[in-house]
């Protein structure tokens, strides 16, 4: 279902609550970015609710290469316990339709936008604004985390290749 040449970069940032996804065309065009957020309740319903969105996005607009946050784990078990499980849910969706998967860790992310590995959620969403085109409209954390690693991948793809 992928689509190798049309360049288009999913950016997934992954959560039971709350899941992120931005499609980047270039290193600097948002075409759209949204949050699915479950309700509490079975975990297997709202890890369908994601899987079900993201076949649907992927139907809508199949991109070249997704790239995910890798798991951090932080303070609470808890919580990433539910992404951990979001993740699977997700690289197997990725791994059905032939999507090609590339994961950051966050402080990659954060030093590929801002040139500091340590930055803050408000120094990534300004480097962002000044950087890339976003739709109009309020983009919420878990849109802004999605636009920051799908940015991340593009610029570090383009690195990369500048290399070879």
């Amino acid at each position: 279902m992928s689509s190798e040449h049309n360049g288009l970069i999913l950016g997934i940032d992954p959560g039971l609550a709350g899941t992120g996804f931005a499609l980047l065309s270039g290193s600097n065009l948002v075409l759209s970015c949204s949050t699915l957020v479950t309700g509490p309740g079975r975990d297997g319903a709202r890890l369908l609710a994601i899987t079900n969105h993201l076949r649907g996005l992927l139907a809508e607009h199949p991109p070249s290469e997704a790239s995910l946050e890798e798991l951090f784990m932080g303070r609470n078990a808890t919580s990433a316990i539910g992404v951990a499980q979001a993740r699977g849910a997700i690289l197997a969706v990725l791994e059905e339709c032939g999507v090609p998967v590339y994961e950051y860790k966050p402080s990659q992310v954060k030093m590929v936008l801002t040139g500091y590995g340590n930055a803050d959620k408000a120094q990534i969403a300004r480097m962002l604004g000044a950087q890339v085109k976003v739709p109009e409209g309020r983009v919420d954390a878990h849109a802004m985390d999605a636009i920051a690693i799908a940015v991340c991948h593009a610029r570090s793809r383009k690195m990369s290749r500048a290399a070879l």
